[in-house]
């Protein structure tokens, strides 16, 4: 049944209107020292006077699924994007990833139905330009090819209205109106890097125009001052990264010094001009608008990025599960730090600061700790069912082939598909079973296993049958608690002695959850032997450590894989629960709020702070850690019995 669309609040604490800025792949981790040396000034100051934190991302860590997900607040099942690629509905091939394949209401769909004017600017799979109420530049503006000339016309279909897009042909920058002054911040000696054989200058150069594109759109569009939200989004840092993360300081072994020397300033440079940027956007908002920056995920950028000439390095493999989140203006608290926020938070917090509920099908919460003022409206049952045009495309629109290869081609430079086969059935074909795989990886990370197991079943045997997809299969059934199931699925692929660490992890996983600790350590001793000391095998021994109540052999593991990863929130929520065991109350509480600041869903790191905040004599605050422990694990015993204790203490301090 439809219903009619929900009115916007006025209250007075909203702001005027709110723009959404979305940094591809950026990190706290580079930006805090950016930030310490002066070198990001918007931002700081931004920070000065607003709200920041980390954000959670999803699984599978694809920007095409991830950047659908903020504009929509669900994950990839229930809006549809699945991939950088799909199969294409006209023919045998496949085609990039349209704005036809999502099929939930994104943010302007959403704003459209309520009379509110829309900027859209650059949002992954948003090709063709959605007809909303406002403006869309879409992700396809880019020049195919060195030999498109400048104030060639915008591709078809990509601005709507079509009349905007003769005069935004302008804004767009080709790589030959950049000259050496726009590199040498990126590359200092570029003159002498130019004579270097297979030099990356063309390659940064064509990524630093279509950065620039974006922001001249962005602002033309802004400066008109007619529109009550605008979403920008930038790929700038995330293509950046692919391109030169492996340069920047320190050296990687693999790194030849000539090409570090090179490149190792590329990073620095592509924050500090996301930060010029953000100074003109922030120029154009004024004081009346809430400013919101998200990054759907992070980049590795330290010791523990992959190896740049190894087989398994692959885009996804350098992305950081942490993003960033930072906010300022009318409805967003001063100093507010964001505890626990998730890509899927933005799309509810967003409808909140323009005076709209969520829907109940989104699956994330509004951050109300980083807003002052803004009343939260009860949530509609789904804005699916709201009545009213919406700006959404039917989903058999006909898109350009030739325009649709060009774009693909583009997707492969980027090396973020494989080149494309001659064999159009077979590439459609695995492009389907690729699609399905995220799609499994998908209700995998929401804990929908069954979902995931009946969408692996449903693959053809091909490539049901590969290791990659049974090992997800019998991750699945661990999820179950199908034990028996996942030994089947591993012997049926050789074991351990053929899978090694995916295998020893699994079996000594479900050795665990069938209550034999000894027998996990067991599988996980005779793996550390032969030398496969991961943080992931030390984070399964000190879970088997606590299980037989180990605390100093669990922590010593702890620690390591702290050292690696500080914002390894299961591993700050194990240490608190061990320095709670070895009589350390205020050590477990501050292991505690940190694993939950980086992560609120874990009942078990509520428990251990209502632990000790019960030892350390706050029961008041004890309780509401029981309560959430509770709220978030409805049954669970020991989370039962925790807020009882409290309650009671609680009752006799306040009797006192």
């Amino acid at each position: 049944m439809s219903i009619a669309q929900p009115s916007r609040a006025t209250a007075p604490g909203l702001p005027r209107r709110v723009l959404l800025v979305g940094w591809d792949a950026a990190d706290w981790q580079m930006i805090e020292p950016l930030l310490a040396q002066g070198l990001m000034p918007a931002l700081a100051g931004l920070l000065e006077r607003g709200a920041a934190g980390n954000l959670a991302t999803t699984r599978p860590i694809l920007s095409p699924i991830l950047w659908n997900t903020i504009a929509t607040g669900k994950r990839a099942d229930a809006h549809g994007v699945l991939g950088f690629t799909e199969p294409d509905p006209d023919g045998a091939g496949i085609r990039t990833t349209a704005s036809t394949s999502r099929r939930a209401k994104a943010l302007w769909n959403i704003l459209t139905q309520c009379g509110l004017r829309s900027n859209v600017v650059g949002w992954y799979a948003s090709h063709p330009a959605e007809p909303i109420l406002g403006a869309m530049v879409s992700n396809q503006t880019e020049f195919r090819s060195p030999d498109e000339p400048p104030l060639s016309p915008l591709p078809a279909n990509s601005v709507h209205p079509a009349e905007l897009a003769e005069q935004l042909a302008e804004c767009r920058i080709h790589p030959t109106e950049l000259d050496e002054t726009a590199v040498l911040p990126f590359v200092p000696n570029a003159e002498r890097v130019a004579a270097q054989e297979k030099h990356r200058l063309d390659k940064l150069l064509g990524m630093l125009a279509q950065t620039a594109s974006v922001q001249a759109f962005a602002t033309d569009l802004m400066a008109r001052d007619d529109w009550d939200f605008t979403a920008v989004y930038y790929e700038g840092i995330d293509r950046f990264g692919h391109e030169f993360m492996e340069f920047h300081p320190p050296k990687m072994d693999a790194v030849p010094q000539e090409e570090f020397e090179a490149y190792q300033h590329c990073m620095v440079g592509i924050y500090r001009f996301h930060d010029m940027m953000l100074e003109s956007l922030l120029a154009l908002a004024g004081d009346d608008t809430a400013v919101v920056i998200v990054s759907d995920h992070g980049y590795w950028n330290d010791h523990r990025r992959p190896d740049p000439k190894a087989a398994e390095s692959n885009p996804v493999a350098w992305h950081r599960p942490f993003g960033m989140f930072a906010a300022t203006g009318p409805g967003i608290r001063a100093g507010a730090r964001l505890h626990g926020g998730s890509i899927l938070d933005i799309a509810p917090t967003i409808l909140a600061l323009l005076g709209l509920p969520a829907g109940k099908d989104m699956t994330g919460r509004v951050l109300a700790e980083v807003l002052d003022g803004v009343s939260v409206a009860e949530r509609i049952d789904s804005w699916e069912s709201v009545d009213g045009p919406c700006g959404m495309h039917p989903a058999d629109l006909r898109i350009d082939p030739a325009e649709a290869h060009a774009a693909l081609e583009q997707l492969v430079a980027l090396g973020y598909i494989e080149p494309l086969s001659e064999d159009a059935g077979k590439t459609r074909r695995d492009t389907i079973a690729s699609n399905q795989m995220q799609l499994a990886q998908s209700h995998t990370d929401a804990l929908e296993f069954g979902k995931a197991i009946a969408v692996i079943d449903g693959l053809d045997e091909s490539f049901r049958a590969s290791a990659l997809v049974r090992l997800l299969r019998a991750q699945c059934l661990h999820g179950l608690r199908d034990f028996a199931g996942v030994r089947a699925e591993l012997s049926a692929l050789g074991g351990e002695e053929a899978l090694g660490a995916p295998a020893t992890l699994l079996l000594a996983a479900a050795e665990l959850a069938e209550g034999d600790a000894r027998a996990a350590l067991a599988h996980l001793e005779r793996a550390t032997a032969a030398g496969a000391v991961l943080d992931d095998f030390r984070m399964l021994r000190a879970r088997s450590h606590l299980s037989l109540d180990m605390p100093r052999e669990a922590r010593a593991d702890l620690e390591v894989v702290l050292a690696s990863e500080p914002e390894n929130s299961e591993a700050l929520g194990m240490l608190a629960d061990c320095m709670l065991r070895l009589g350390d109350a205020s050590a477990a509480l501050e292991h505690g709020m940190a694993s939950a600041a980086l992560s609120m869903s874990n009942p078990r790191v509520h428990l251990t702070i209502g632990r000790a905040f019960l030892a350390l004599g706050s029961p008041s605050e004890a309780v509401t850690a029981f309560e959430t422990a509770c709220a978030l694990a409805p049954g669970w015993d020991e989370a039962r019995v925790g807020l009882e204790d409290a309650r009671r203490a609680a009752t006799l301090s306040h009797d006192q």
